[in-house]
């Protein structure tokens, strides 16, 4: 019995480790060229609370802080908001998954030398996944997408700094730049 409760720490030791370090991923449509639009809107639909079910993940708050940060990014990628005319539309999903995972607590009696009770115990686990996208207005076909497992149960005043870096990063793969370059070749740089 020794061995599998090792063999269990060293799996949620794993688990805590792999959920520890996020990253992005994206794609995007190759044969646009991003540089070609100046205007945006936000999508409005976006800021609708979705997962009613989990209002501390998903609430106008987190809803509005999230469109307020994609509104910044694309600002600082050279695009203007314009309610008239835009060229895209920004905006995000959360996405809300849940799974349960059931765990054994045995007590072993030494006196007795058999198990003296087995309680299972189930445990829900929710990740959050927070998606950011452009799409042509025109055409509504989705040019550009970015994804980053988050955690959005966080207090107001660490939400809001919280959400701001996530979209940052996320917006880091975004294929327009002040000069025009790439988020692969900008990766290859670094490199």
């Amino acid at each position: 019995m020794r061995i599998n409760s090792i063999l269990c720490s060293l799996f949620l030791v794993l688990l805590l480790g792999c959920a520890a370090s996020s990253e992005v991923v994206y794609d995007y449509n190759l044969d646009v060229d991003f540089n070609q639009y100046d205007t945006y809107v936000l999508c409005i639909e976006d800021f609708t609370v979705e997962h009613t079910n989990y209002p501390n993940l998903d609430n106008d708050y987190v809803r509005q802080t999230i469109g307020d940060a994609v509104a910044v990014e694309m600002e600082n990628k050279a695009h203007k908001t314009n309610v008239l005319e835009p060229q895209l539309q920004a905006g995000f999903r959360i996405m809300i998954t849940e799974e349960k995972a059931n765990f054994k607590s045995c007590e072993h009696s030494g006196d007795l030398e058999f198990w003296e009770s087995c309680k299972i115990h189930e445990e829900t686990y929710e990740q959050e996944t927070l998606i950011v996208y452009v799409a042509d207005f025109e055409t509504n076909k989705v040019l550009w997408h970015a994804s980053i497992i988050c955690e959005l149960n966080k207090s107001k005043k660490k939400l809001k700094p919280y959400i701001s870096e996530l979209v940052k990063e996320l917006f880091n793969t975004y294929p327009k730049t002040e000069i025009g370059q790439n988020p692969d070749e900008f990766k290859e740089d670094i490199q």
